[in-house]
């Protein structure tokens, strides 16, 4: 059974919260719109406008996956050095770390792309080779408790939720897309429509958003899991950071985060759509 090391902080002054809230209202501005409504716009947007830049004020060590609710960013992240796998909870009115959870089960220590999808984080924990292993985890992201597991025999390197009843997993470089229910019976296994490395995944208003990268560049490319047919790729500006936005976790409310380079330099961007 895998020990679990959870640390919390204190939680930060009242004032602090206060003179961030209105950065955290203009972030959290197109989330009021629908979802269909905010895919529409996604999909039919000229680019991109920079609006603010998170840096994390903690060792951060090799990125992985990045999500949030409506207080919490939630990261997940590889020390490589130490063999070790780590899930940070990090408020998003100050970016101060809230509280940390060690996934390493084992030689389980690669957490990868992760969602938040109303009830629980899910969450893959894999081994860091290819064609590996996983145990796929379902947290409550207020107590951090795993709520629900279930083992994969491959190395999952990101996994989406719909709320309901079905997780979508890419495998290592992507080469396969998975569907599960909660309790982990495999439904499919299909060859990706893409030769994109996906690195992050989400579930949004029906289609799956995945943010990777490839030899020409990053992108995030729309995939509709019912046919698992590449409905637009959305290409992803390169300048001004030290990654491709597209090299580890993303995520989208409306607007677009993305979380690309490692500490100590790791920075959640987030985009606007013009």
């Amino acid at each position: 059974m895998m020990q679990r090391a959870l640390v919390r902080f204190n939680r930060v002054p009242l004032i602090l919260l206060l003179t961030a809230l209105p950065l955290i209202l203009v972030c959290r501005k197109s989330s009021e719109s629908p979802p269909e409504d905010a895919l529409h716009v996604l999909l039919h947007s000229g680019g991109l406008e920079l609006i603010r830049e998170v840096p994390l004020q903690f060792p951060t060590y090799h990125v992985q996956g990045l999500d949030l609710t409506e207080q919490s960013y939630f990261v997940t992240s590889v020390d490589k050095e130490q063999g070790r796998g780590w899930l940070f909870e990090i408020h998003r009115h100050n970016a101060r770390l809230n509280s940390k959870i060690d996934l390493t089960d084992g030689t389980l220590i690669h957490p990868g792309g992760v969602q938040f999808d109303g009830h629980y984080l899910w969450i893959p924990n894999a081994e860091y080779r290819r064609e590996s292993r996983t145990m796929i985890y379902g947290v409550d992201p207020n107590s951090l408790e795993i709520r629900r597991s279930f083992p994969v025999d491959d190395h999952i390197g990101a996994i989406a939720s719909d709320g309901k009843n079905r997780l979508y997993g890419v495998n290592w470089d992507a080469l396969h897309f998975y569907t599960w229910d909660f309790d982990g019976v495999e439904s499919s296994k299909v060859d990706s429509p893409t030769s994109m490395a996906y690195q992050d995944i989400k579930y949004f208003a029906g289609k799956l958003l995945c943010s990777g990268h490839n030899d020409d560049g990053s992108a995030i490319d729309v995939v509709d899991p019912e046919n698992w047919t590449l409905v637009k790729r959305i290409d992803l500006p390169r300048n001004g950071w030290i990654n491709p936005l597209g090299r580890e976790g993303m995520t989208f409310d409306g607007n677009l985060y993305f979380l690309p380079d490692d500490g100590p330099h790791s920075r959640i961007l987030i985009f606007t759509l013009d």
